[in-house]
């Protein structure tokens, strides 16, 4: 009889733990199908990575990053260098600035202008000297005094009216300097008031043959020198062209130089089969 219990007891506790045994399997099951493992975690995170790559590749508005290398070591010049050095000479910025052919040419017309401005200012100053030797030898300061004082009583030439009758009257509208400056040489050829003083004066005639041909030298010379002094003026503009040209082509230069002297490097996300995305390099430059 007491065996018969045990033995009823021992089959009771197998079914026991046999019934909590599938119970728990169940549970590991239902555990299993909804909590991932591991490395279900990581695949799940490489997939949805992947599909946000894919659609990464797919949009346009990708951002690219561009990193740009200096080939040849470019050095940028100076705009203000080259605007100076040609507002000093005109050529030098254009030269500074590799335009050879410009600063020849720049420099070419300074050469010229100066060229001109000494050329005429020589030509004008030797009919300056002309003129001088010709007044000294037709014009004579004593006889212009003389006759003043014969004909009107002045000992020294005052302005104002004198008369020495009715019928001959003399304006005195100067002042003869006491000095042979340029005011003296000017003054007894364009006044009529020292007719007096030159040689081939008759009494009648104002502008007689010795101070008509005065009058022309003195034309010639400042003709001469006024053309001198263009030369200068244009000279200058040179230099304010040459310098603002300088400046533009050491800018130019600076840009040629960058678009020639770098290589690009742009890195962007990139198709690479059905379900793969790879970076992609593009290796660019200009010509």
């Amino acid at each position: 009889m007491d065996y018969k219990r045990f033995k009823i007891t021992g089959l009771a506790l197998m079914v026991l733990i046999l019934f909590c045994s599938w119970s728990s399997a169940e549970t590991l099951v239902t555990k299993e199908e909804t909590t991932p493992s591991i490395s279900g975690y990581f695949n799940q995170i490489d997939y949805q990575s992947s599909q946000k790559l894919y659609t990464l590749a797919q949009s346009d508005s990708v951002e690219k990053q561009k990193v740009s290398i200096d080939v040849y070591r470019f050095k940028e010049k100076s705009t203000k260098r080259g605007f100076l050095y040609s507002l000093i000479l005109p050529g030098a910025g254009e030269f500074y600035a590799g335009s050879k052919i410009k600063a020849a040419i720049f420099f070419g017309l300074e050469v010229a202008f100066w060229t001109g401005y000494f050329t005429y200012h020589k030509k004008g100053k030797d009919k300056e000297d002309e003129f001088l030797v010709y007044a000294d030898a037709h014009w004579n300061e004593q006889a212009y005094r003389d006759s003043l004082l014969t004909h009107y009583n002045i000992e020294v030439d005052t302005p104002g009216v004198y008369y020495a009758s009715e019928t001959d009257s003399i304006v005195i509208s100067h002042t003869l300097p006491s000095s042979k400056d340029q005011q003296y040489y000017e003054m007894i050829g364009k006044y009529d008031q020292f007719r007096f003083g030159w040689d081939d004066y008759d009494g009648v005639t104002f502008l007689t043959f010795n101070r008509n041909s005065y009058l022309d030298l003195r034309y010639d010379s400042n003709s001469l020198l006024d053309k001198a002094n263009r030369f200068v003026m244009v000279s200058l503009a040179n230099h304010l062209l040459s310098a603002f040209d300088a400046a533009i082509s050491v800018r130019s230069y600076n840009r040629r130089g960058e678009r020639f002297s770098t290589i690009d490097f742009k890195v962007r996300l990139a198709k690479y089969n059905e379900n793969e995305i790879i970076p992609k390099l593009v290796v660019s430059t200009k010509f």
